[in-house]
């Protein structure tokens, strides 16, 4: 009952950084299925504010995380990317990372996460992402 209390204070209190977070991850959604990443990357960049925001983090991490269960298809790209938004859009420059790995079936398994200088702030914890080869850091307005 606490913890479930505890949630409603929350949401209620971010109500609208919970709304903007919604709004972030469906467009990421969304534009990815229509257009692919690098037009998502380039609206990223075009978004990105010179303004530095009193949000914390955590906050836009908790929200894109909450968010992203009841948006089908919220997959770990599209996590990295909303966060990535957000994070731009506060004035702050972030990475996203890519990486591969095998599995145990011999397929190949990718996975995107987003760094903040060394410090991975959603896509897994660093245990985890040891085992994925990184590929590539994309950044907004970047190629």
């Amino acid at each position: 009952m606490f913890r479930l209390r505890r949630r409603a204070a929350l949401a209620w209190r971010h109500g609208g950084l919970l709304l903007r977070c919604l709004a972030v991850v469906i467009a990421v959604r969304v534009g990815l299925a229509l257009f692919g990443y690098r037009v998502v990357l380039d609206q990223v960049a075009k978004a990105a504010s010179a303004r530095h925001s009193d949000t914390h983090p955590h906050l836009h991490i908790w929200g894109v995380k909450h968010c992203s269960r009841i948006v089908p298809g919220a997959t770990c790209l599209t996590q990295a990317l909303a966060l990535h938004h957000l994070r731009a859009r506060a004035g702050h420059a972030t990475r996203i990372r890519i990486g591969v790995r095998h599995r145990d079936d011999g397929r190949i398994a990718a996975h995107a996460w987003l760094v903040d200088g060394d410090t991975v702030l959603i896509g897994g914890q660093d245990e985890e992402l040891t085992r994925f080869t990184p590929l590539v850091d994309l950044q907004a307005g970047m190629r």
